[in-house]
């Protein structure tokens, strides 16, 4: 595929994906809400809401990465983005979904995730779904701030998750973006190579920064409340609580071995993330 269209292009998966199209020879376009040139790739501007000037952003795009953000209207955003797409006659879609994605689940993280990817299915444009679990980069954003006090309050209890770094996602969807028929109607369940508690975690980013990293484990009401505190929407806040809830019943603990496999590269390890992100948290 020579034109690709990268949404969400100014976050963890779109940033690292945007140079490595680049070095295959790709033309890349940059989606973001503002438009701007990222990463060296000139910008488009993508609003999911607005399907009046949203089909532009596709025009002349042969494949494309679609990525919503945690919001209300996310299902109304992905159908939105498909529509553009089909509009457009683009050839392939890679959507950033979520791990257990299925649109009749009763866990509403999962049940949201699955509902968007039923939009890009339903385009009958060939697909790929990357389904990865949670985030390393979470802990040098959304708890960078706990981490750099030194506690850290989790309701996930002793629940593993295998945590994935975004840059092996990105190299995934790269792969696919590469060599789209190879990946057409898949879904690819993608983690790192180690299931690990909130502690093990901790611990492992304590030894990189020198410094002790408690663990306090709070309620789900309680962390209900703090998010409430920051401004969630609801249904934000209800799929975020849903995620802790199936983190600490240990629903996502298992890895996979699917970006080694599709890539042929071995994912990250927290370690290694840790060391490199170390100023982060100092």
């Amino acid at each position: 595929m020579s034109n690709i269209l990268v949404t969400g292009a100014t976050g963890n998966v779109g940033g690292a994906l945007i140079p490595l199209l680049r070095e295959a020879g790709c033309t890349v376009f940059a989606g973001s809400t503002k438009g701007q040139r990222v990463a060296g790739a000139k910008g488009r501007q993508v609003d999911f809401l607005n399907q009046r000037t949203l089909p532009a952003a596709f025009e002349d795009i042969d494949a494309a990465l679609i990525v919503t953000p945690a919001h209300p209207q996310m299902v109304a955003m992905t159908r939105n983005a498909a529509a553009a797409a089909k509009a457009g006659r683009v050839k392939h879609l890679v959507r950033v979904s979520g791990a257990g994605a299925d649109p009749a689940s009763p866990i509403a993280i999962a049940r949201m995730q699955g509902q968007c990817d039923k939009q890009v299915i339903e385009s009958g444009i060939p697909y790929t779904l990357l389904r990865p679990k949670n985030f390393m980069q979470n802990f040098a954003t959304f708890m960078r701030d706990m981490i750099r006090a030194g506690t850290v309050y989790s309701s996930q209890g002793d629940g593993r998750v295998p945590f994935v770094d975004a840059r092996d996602v990105a190299l995934v969807a790269a792969t696919v973006l590469k060599e789209p028929a190879s990946h057409a109607d898949r879904a690819y369940a993608l983690t790192g190579p180690e299931a690990l508690t909130n502690v093990e975690a901790m611990r492992i980013i304590g030894e990189a920064i020198g410094k002790y990293i408690g663990v306090v484990s709070i309620s789900e009401d309680a962390a209900v409340t703090a998010m409430r505190q920051m401004g969630m929407p609801e249904e934000v806040v209800e799929m975020m609580s849903s995620l802790n809830r199936i983190i600490a019943a240990g629903y996502v603990a298992e890895p996979t071995d699917t970006v080694r496999a599709v890539t042929g590269c071995a994912p990250r390890t927290l370690a290694a993330f840790a060391q490199e992100h170390a100023a982060t948290w100092r």
